[in-house]
């Protein structure tokens, strides 16, 4: 069900070793683990190790940090989606395919991931409308997705973004696990997430209950 060759991405969506990408590194953790609100400069420039002003040589604000966060990860997940969507492969194994590339990023930096989903309402305009409107093309993606399956017979007919909206927050709810799978044991969590969307929990031969 998997056969697409995805672009490999890093396990760490902070590229580089000098010391800005130290510092949106230790950005991130603090983010992640403090909040954004609760998280100053003064503090961050005391766990990087280096005066207030130099920190500001690197970064303008603390949003600018937020900023780069939020939309490194939200570039990763719709970029791999516009891969998907050029793929020559079936809606069902296209739809596989994007269960599983989302849960790999899900799982590729837990603390960025965390960043963007939980803390990117601190954003300010138009940096803010700019993000939603990545995110929003990232539902439509998975929107699309179930509307060409509905158009061919393969999926029962419903609204594809409310469809799209609720797969994802199902996903994204695995992050909360403490278990963090590897690239071996993602595939079948994935085609778990697969299994239960298609096919849900009931036996194709039960029948609902008849209540008069």
């Amino acid at each position: 069900m998997f056969e697409g060759q995805p672009a490999e991405i890093a396990s760490n969506t902070i590229i580089g070793n000098g010391r800005r990408a130290q510092i949106a590194r230790l950005a991130t953790e603090l983010f992640h683990r403090k909040g954004y609100a609760a998280t100053s400069m003064r503090e961050l420039a005391s766990v990087s190790g280096i005066e207030a002003p130099s920190l500001y040589n690197h970064f303008s604000s603390k949003e600018t940090l937020l900023h780069e966060i939020c939309f490194g990860m939200a570039d990763a997940f719709v970029s791999t989606a516009q891969r998907i969507s050029a793929m020559d492969l079936s809606v069902t194994d296209r739809l596989a395919l994007a269960i599983k590339e989302h849960l790999r990023l899900l799982f590729s930096d837990r603390e960025a991931v965390g960043v963007f989903v939980h803390e990117w309402r601190h954003l300010s305009d138009p940096s803010l409308q700019a993000f939603k409107t990545l995110r929003l093309d990232y539902e439509q993606f998975f929107a699309r997705l179930f509307q060409e399956g509905m158009n061919q017979g393969v999926f029962v007919q419903g609204d594809p973004l409310w469809l799209g909206r609720q797969l994802l927050l199902l996903m994204n709810g695995s992050m909360h696990s403490a278990i963090r799978p590897d690239a071996e044991a993602l595939i079948p969590l994935a085609q778990r997430f697969l299994d239960l969307w298609l096919y849900g929990i009931a036996h194709s031969t039960s029948a609902p209950n008849q209540t008069h």
